[in-house]
């Protein structure tokens, strides 16, 4: 049984669903002596406080100077601007990681803020809920769900295990990969399915007599869209953050649309059986029980 914390003191920079639940691990599985809870909401800082996720609260720049680990939570693209602003007050030797869905960008430029004073290693739990806030977090949320870190080849390799140590012990099964091929993989069965539901939904609701139609969508529409539940900032963070993966990936999907509709164009039966029949033998390869989040 471990007595000692990991860390005596944990920052976590953006007290939402991910950071509440990550703050709620750090606390209660003896990973950080104690936990400051950081960001721009004041209301939801105090409500982070008040449910006991965090044992005190401050501004980004403060809870930096005494940290030992700090964790970025909060939307991508805010990542890199929130570490400029803290890198002057982060102590030597500090570990600092992030939560961000997206990776090649976010690391290039952590490890130049960092250059060499404290040390960066990035990485992504997959997993989360429709929700938001610190009221909504959880200590479970992470359990039996993937984690990436991504490291780079100048990232100390004590640092990768001891960010692997935190998000092992949340529960979560981790795994190391390039950047860039996280933001593609990430890019390909993640970020794009949210575009192409966004995109769905929008066509129905365009359509002549839109909110009608709703009174006939069956289970599958339900099913299929309640990703577009999501809360709309995060996905506009990281399709943009991901621009380059997402920006490839439409254009096959684009190109598959193209298949069927000339299929269909054509009166072409088989041609339809072929794409169909592909797609569901892919799909039949699936691991059961899949990963949450984004």
């Amino acid at each position: 049984m471990q007595t000692k914390p990991l860390f005596g003191r944990a920052v976590i920079v953006g007290v939402g669903l991910i950071g509440g639940s990550i703050a709620r691990v750090l606390k209660n599985r003896g990973i950080a002596g104690k936990v400051i809870g950081a960001g721009r909401g004041k209301e939801n800082l105090a409500t982070a406080l008040q449910l006991g996720i965090v044992d005190e609260t401050g501004t980004p720049e403060e809870a930096a100077e005494k940290a030992d680990l700090i964790i970025l939570c909060t939307p991508v693209l805010s990542i890199v601007p929130t570490l400029e602003k803290m890198a002057p007050h982060i102590k030597g030797g500090a570990l600092v990681t992030d939560a961000g869905s997206t990776k090649k960008e976010i690391v290039s430029a952590a490890e130049k803020i960092a250059a060499g004073r404290f040390t960066f290693v990035g990485s992504h739990p997959i997993a989360g809920t429709e929700k938001s806030g610190a009221a909504s977090s959880f200590e479970t949320l992470f359990e039996n769900h993937k984690c990436i870190v991504t490291p780079t080849a100048t990232t100390p390799a004590d640092a990768v295990e001891r960010v692997k140590m935190i998000w092992e012990m949340a529960g979560m099964r981790v795994m190391e990969m390039p950047p860039a091929m996280h933001d593609n993989i990430l890019g390909a069965v993640s970020h794009l399915p949210h575009l192409v539901v966004y995109a769905l939904v929008n066509a129905v609701s365009e359509m002549e007599g839109g909110e009608n139609l709703l009174k006939f969508a069956a289970g599958g529409f339900r099913d299929f869209t309640r990703i577009a539940s999501s809360p709309a900032e995060m996905w506009a963070d990281i399709a943009l953050a991901n621009g380059p993966a997402m920006m490839e990936m439409i254009g096959r999907v684009e190109q598959k649309l193209s298949e069927i509709e000339v299929a269909i164009e054509n009166n072409d039966r088989e041609a339809l059986l072929s794409l169909f029949g592909k797609a569901a033998a892919f799909r039949a390869k699936l691991p059961s029980g899949g990963d949450g989040g984004t």
